[in-house]
């Protein structure tokens, strides 16, 4: 196996040789003109994405806030509900003036 040792100027050499020193590399013209504003057109429409998304997620967690005291106010709602009916008939048994024992008899007979 051969090895060469190249130096920077031979590698040059070489190339020049090899591609010649025209510049095969190039733009259409007035790019480098209009290049600032498609950037920044870019920028623009990025930072509103961005915007909007941030906008988007807080009206998400606004709307799952006022769901979730919603859901719990009515469940309180309810609860209360519950126990004013079972104070109701609490009280209704109460001032008709039947005793457990005729309560019990009668459900059981009911069986």
């Amino acid at each position: 196996m051969k090895t060469t040792d190249y130096t920077a100027d031979t590698l040059e050499a070489r190339l020049l040789e090899r591609f010649g020193s025209e510049n095969h590399f190039n733009v259409p013209d007035g790019y480098f003109d209009s290049l600032t504003g498609k950037v920044m057109n870019r920028i623009a429409k990025k930072r509103r994405v961005g915007l909007v998304w941030r906008w988007a997620a807080a009206a998400v967690l606004v709307g799952c806030v006022a769901a979730g005291g919603l859901f719990f106010e009515s469940r309180n709602e309810s609860q209360v509900a519950a126990a004013e009916d079972i104070q109701y008939i609490e009280d209704a048994l109460d001032y008709s003036m039947i005793d457990n024992m005729s309560i019990a008899s009668f459900l059981t007979e009911a069986e």
